[in-house]
């Protein structure tokens, strides 16, 4: 028997966990096609059918596609964010290798995440940086909770951090878009299986942590 809630105030809790509901259908339905088809080849009348739901309806929930797609990266780097985070802990050069070597073997987990940040980074942020859609862009991921940088931005400006460790994760980030997108390594042999690449390249970014260990003694 409910005695501390009026109907009225059931009515509005629920009325908002179906506009929650649909919102996160739009989400999904979007995210799907944009990693099937492309965010280019995707309009707003396909995320509207994908949903099920008319145009109009769609359009009350979002502006245009751009937002949409803003959105969707903001759920693609949080799932990211989920695996290599550690609460509570400094960002120290061996957080930073801990995080990197996590991220590496976490790649077929995170496919999905990396193929569409890939796309999203060609459409968004790597054309013309200082251009308004670039800078747009980045003030909606930094009013979202993330920097626009991605995984690298959070060494960037650290007091103590060398200047190297960027370019290290930035690498790391490039390597694994570009590994999501085309499936394969770009003049590599394709017998060779996908954990040995990746064996590889963790091996290869964990030498670099070294170096920068060595040079901070």
């Amino acid at each position: 028997m409910i005695t501390n809630q009026s109907q009225s105030s059931i009515d509005r809790q629920s009325g908002k966990y179906q506009l929650d509901e649909q919102r996160e259908n739009i989400l999904q339905a979007a995210e799907t096609l944009f990693l099937r088809n492309g965010l280019e080849n995707t309009s707003m009348i396909d995320i509207a059918k994908q949903a099920r739901i008319t145009r109009a309806t769609l359009y009350r929930y979002f502006e245009n596609r751009d937002v949409i797609a803003v959105e969707i990266q903001m759920r693609m780097m949080g799932r990211i964010h989920a695996v290599v985070s550690e609460e509570a802990q400094p960002l120290t050069l061996e957080s930073h290798r801990r995080r990197a070597q996590a991220v590496i073997r976490s790649f077929v987990q995170l496919r999905d995440a990396y193929c569409y940040i890939g796309m999203f980074d060609k459409i968004y942020l790597d054309n013309a940086p200082e251009s308004s859609l670039a800078q747009w862009t980045k003030a909606q991921l930094v009013s979202g909770g993330f920097a626009a940088g991605g995984p690298a931005a959070s060494a960037r400006g650290q007091p103590g951090q060398p200047k190297e460790l960027g370019v290290i994760l930035s690498t790391i980030t490039w390597f694994l878009e570009k590994l999501a997108l085309r499936g394969e390594l770009t003049w590599s042999d394709p017998t060779i299986p996908l954990e040995e690449h990746l064996e590889f390249f963790e091996a290869m970014i964990m030498r670099a942590f070294d170096q920068l260990e060595q040079q901070a003694k």
